[in-house]
């Protein structure tokens, strides 16, 4: 496995994998707006760290399961 790029942020071992609500759009083909009304509503799960909205991928997984 090759050495990390520099500057790049490797996750802490047992640490969820989190993705920002544009990444979860991308990877659902909907605009951001649906994601956050989708975390507003409930149906997906996220916190709020700070001001920043983040979705874990099980949270992700979990509504896609649904």
């Amino acid at each position: 496995m090759p050495p990390p790029l520099p500057g790049a942020a490797s996750p802490a071992a047992g640490a969820p994998e989190v993705f920002t609500p544009e990444q979860v759009a991308e990877r659902l083909g909907v605009a951001v707006s649906d994601v956050v009304a989708a975390v507003e509503s409930g149906e997906l799960k996220g916190r709020k760290i700070g001001s920043q909205l983040r979705i874990t991928k099980a949270a992700l997984d979990d509504f896609l399961a649904h």
